[in-house]
C-alpha cells in the first residue's frame, strides 16, 4: 500500500497547504490523496509523484512510504 502520510508531514514542515500542490496537479488528484491517502486502492503514476517531490525539493520518502497490508 501507498502511504502519502510522509507528504503531509512534509508540507507540515514547509508550512505549506496540500491545496498549493495544485501548481503541479490537477485539482482531482489533489483531491485524491486529500480523501484516500491512507486506502490501500489509491493510485498513482509514478510521473505525479516526481512532479510533488520536484515541487516540494524533497526525496520521494518525503512524499509516500510503501507499508505491508
Amino acid at each position: 500500500m501507498v502511504d502519502f502520510s510522509p507528504l503531509f508531514k512534509t508540507l507540515e514542515e514547509k508550512e505549506m497547504r496540500l491545496s498549493e500542490l495544485r501548481k503541479v496537479i490537477s485539482p482531482a488528484t489533489q483531491a485524491s490523496i486529500k480523501e484516500n491517502h491512507r486506502q490501500s486502492n489509491l493510485k498513482m503514476y509514478v510521473g505525479t509523484i516526481e512532479k510533488i517531490c520536484l515541487f516540494l525539493d524533497v526525496p520521494v520518502e518525503k512524499v509516500i512510504k510503501i507499508v505491508k497490508e
